[in-house]
């Protein structure tokens, strides 16, 4: 027994996000995969008794985050959605600069993740920059299923991993708190009116991150196949004719107008295709995409 005991090195593990036992939703056997209904996508084209939509070309920096934050969102959320792990509770964090210079933030909220997953590996999170009223940062985060209050005191430790600042922390375990803070963060990219400070994104630094993730589990690519989406056609600029002084025409500029949208389906009791793309496991998660 003592010559078996010889060489043998204690090694520290680190500690999981979530239990290691977990149901893993979506993760059935080839033989089962193989019989069950694929999903589909198809298009419905706008009805043309209904007035037309139209959108004007923006291309402020701003407008451009705001694009890029809306689609990072939805993209999140359907990789979310085809996860293994069911989400059982979310945590809403905020996380709020004293300096109230932008350019004080730069890195700040990737070094705070990056902790985090040091922490507790697999952390799966969503965060997204605002601005206060008087030009302070301050992200807006989404923990997914973050550890257990038995476990950590999250609420002390997320104050002194961020240290720069007012933190907030609030739990919910009801179904309907993800959604909400879903359908928060998806109006965000479109807040207009009082609101608009909040989403002041031409004045910011180029290297203060807009929004941030993990590393998604299934590639970019395929879950924008698999995504509902808008289907725009391009305008180009234009003159019209005026309908009661004829002769005279205005200059119409160029805009885009909405079509119809693209539907992904899976039937009832069917099965994704995009999970045929999932990666596979890695030790340590990495950040998704800074899309500045």
């Amino acid at each position: 027994m003592e010559n078996q005991l010889l060489g043998r090195v204690a090694v520290t593990r680190p500690v999981p996000a979530v239990p290691s036992i977990k149901r893993q939703l979506g993760a059935v056997g080839r033989v089962t995969a193989d019989r069950l209904r694929p999903c589909s996508t198809g298009i419905t084209m706008r009805d043309e008794s209904l007035p037309a939509r139209r959108v004007s070309l923006t291309h402020s920096k701003g407008a451009q985050r705001r694009r890029r934050l809306d689609r990072g969102l939805r993209r999140w959320n359907v990789d979310r959605e085809l996860c293994a792990e069911p989400t059982w509770r979310i945590a809403r964090v905020t996380l709020t600069m004293s300096d109230a210079d932008p350019a004080a933030a730069i890195g700040q909220v990737r070094e705070f993740w990056r902790r985090a997953r040091q922490r507790w590996v697999g952390t799966r999170y969503f965060c997204w920059l605002e601005l206060q009223r008087r030009g302070a940062v301050h992200y807006h985060c989404i923990w997914l299923n973050p550890p257990h209050v038995k476990r950590v005191n999250l609420v002390r430790w997320i104050d002194r991993a961020w240290g720069l600042g007012r933190t907030q922390v609030r739990f919910s375990g009801d179904p309907r708190g993800l959604e909400r803070e879903m359908e928060y963060a998806i109006g965000h990219a479109k807040k207009m009116g009082k609101k608009r400070y909040q989403q002041r994104y031409d004045d910011c630094p180029a290297e203060l991150r807009t929004f941030m993730s993990q590393r998604l589990e299934i590639p970019v690519k395929v879950l924008d196949d698999h995504m509902d989406q808008d289907i725009w056609a391009y305008r180009p600029a234009s003159e019209r004719e005026y309908r009661l002084r004829p002769g005279i025409f205005e200059k119409v500029d160029a805009f885009m107008e909405w079509i119809g949208v693209r539907e992904h389906h899976v039937p009832p009791g069917g099965r994704c295709s995009a999970l045929d793309h999932r990666r596979a496991p890695r030790a340590s998660s990495f950040t998704y995409e800074s899309n500045r």
